[in-house]
């Protein structure tokens, strides 16, 4: 399903009926809508804004290399809609003196393109598409796995995460105190704010590095967004209640206030959000910091595979169900990018989308014979690491380190070319890298294989 719609009068509303979406279109601009997100420290804004700066200069960069985008001609940005994407604000970062990177979203915005088509030889009239990028903080998307949860098993799977390690050493003491709470006796008010506050920490600890897990919901715990503060209805997964499930809790106890909570999470934040949003997508980018998890080792590595497993979960629902039906009526495409490969040598670079395969070969497994088209990919939106020889001839990388902005050289660790089957895989740390100077909207952005993940999503066959 296609919606076209004037750029000069469209206006972002995602909560449309199909019927007023339909009454708002005009012939000759199909919309295409792509979700884009990324778990934590994957890089998100920086790609979307790599994206847009290649599309406007579609035929001065690598996207005409590519046959499936050598007919556009370019794309124009649209900075008037509802809630844009601030390309401004990231270009300002990315060409500034100094340049830095773009900061991170922290609600959901849309960056809306219109993109200009070679004719066809056989007709005069010009083609044109209209491109959305649907940018959402990736935080959220986790919270699709609590969308089936009742309480007692969003508390079964936290009292299991928290009894392993390195969650156990993450929050010492805080399964424990979980545990003494029973779920029928009333609710202390300034034990429950104290605990949530713990709670809070704990899940914003666990992403950060040397931890950077990932399964770490609820995913507006750490992203609220517009409209929703976690302190105003704050709940815990209750160890007790997993062995003996009630819905008949004494009002006023610890058990009727947090499962009330959670029901109210679940059913009027989390829910809402995909309903009103993924029914639109043709097509659903998720970024992942491998290389991240790799440096951290096994720990973050299986928390990582595990919340993609639960978030590619729908697309395997028969029909009826209703995540099953949001997901699969319209999205046909998701691509698991791997992002920061220009840290990687060239040759490592390779290696790295065969290790994604290795490393999520069972997950795409599951999916294979669905009508969808999963792919991976392992991109740089904006290279900052240039391979260079040492004084004996050896490959090294030379870039700006982001906190001293000083050159600096260095030797990235060899990636290997399959995923051990437990995990057992750590590499060296990397330097954090600030983005090259000389960057100029009116070129396109040095990067790594952008063109080919745009070709996979909107190339024409």
């Amino acid at each position: 399903m296609s919606h076209d719609t004037p750029a000069s009068t469209f206006s972002v509303d995602l909560f449309m009926s199909d019927e007023q979406r339909q009454s708002r279109t005009l012939a000759g601009c199909p919309v295409t809508r792509i979700g884009i997100t990324g778990l934590s420290g994957a890089g998100k804004s920086t790609l979307i804004t790599a994206i847009i700066n290649h599309l406007e200069n579609a035929r001065r960069g690598a996207l005409a290399e590519q046959a499936g985008l050598a007919a556009i001609r370019h794309g124009r940005w649209h900075r008037e809609i509802e809630r844009a994407f601030d390309y401004d604000h990231a270009l300002t970062a990315l060409t500034g003196q100094p340049p830095s990177w773009p900061e991170s979203t922290r609600d959901w915005s849309i960056a809306r393109l219109t993109l200009d088509y070679d004719r066809r030889w056989y007709s005069l009239r010009p083609r044109r598409r209209c491109l959305e990028l649907f940018d959402y903080p990736g935080e959220w998307l986790l919270d699709l796995s609590l969308l089936d949860w009742s309480f007692a098993e969003y508390s079964a799977h936290w009292t299991d995460w928290l009894a392993r390690s390195p969650r156990r050493a993450i929050a010492p003491g805080l399964l424990e105190d979980l545990q003494a709470i029973d779920p029928a006796a009333p609710v202390d008010p300034e034990q429950l704010a104290s605990l949530a506050g713990r709670w809070s920490m704990m899940l914003a600890d666990s992403r950060l590095p040397p931890h950077r897990l990932s399964r770490n919901l609820p995913g507006r715990w750490l992203m609220p967004g517009e409209g929703f503060d976690p302190d105003a209805m704050p709940f815990l997964p209750l160890p007790s209640v997993v062995a003996e499930p009630s819905e008949d809790y004494p009002e006023g106890s610890w058990g009727k206030v947090c499962q009330r909570h959670f029901a109210y999470y679940r059913d009027r934040i989390a829910r809402p959000f995909f309903e009103s949003h993924f029914g639109r997508l043709d097509a659903q980018v998720i970024l992942v910091d491998l290389l991240g998890a790799l440096r951290s080792g096994r720990s973050a590595l299986a928390d990582m595979r595990a919340a993609l497993e639960s978030i590619l979960e729908p697309f395997r629902y028969r029909e009826g169900h209703w995540l099953g039906n949001l997901f699969t009526r319209r999205i046909r495409r998701v691509a698991i990018v791997a992002t920061q490969i220009d840290h990687l040598l060239p040759a490592d670079q390779a290696r790295l989308t065969r290790l994604l395969d290795s490393y999520l070969f069972e997950l795409t497994q599951r999916l294979a014979g669905k009508d969808i088209e999963l792919r991976l990919f392992a991109v740089s939106a904006v290279t900052a690491a240039q391979p260079r020889e040492d004084a004996r001839g050896r490959p090294m990388l030379v870039g700006t380190e982001k906190s001293s902005r000083q050159k600096i050289a260095f030797t990235p660790p060899t990636i290997p070319e399959q995923m051990p089957h437990d995990l057992d895989l750590a590499i060296d740390d990397l330097p954090t890298l600030a983005p090259p100077a000389g960057l100029d909207r009116a070129r396109a952005f040095p990067g790594r294989r952008v063109d080919a993940l745009l070709d996979f999503l909107i190339g024409e066959s």
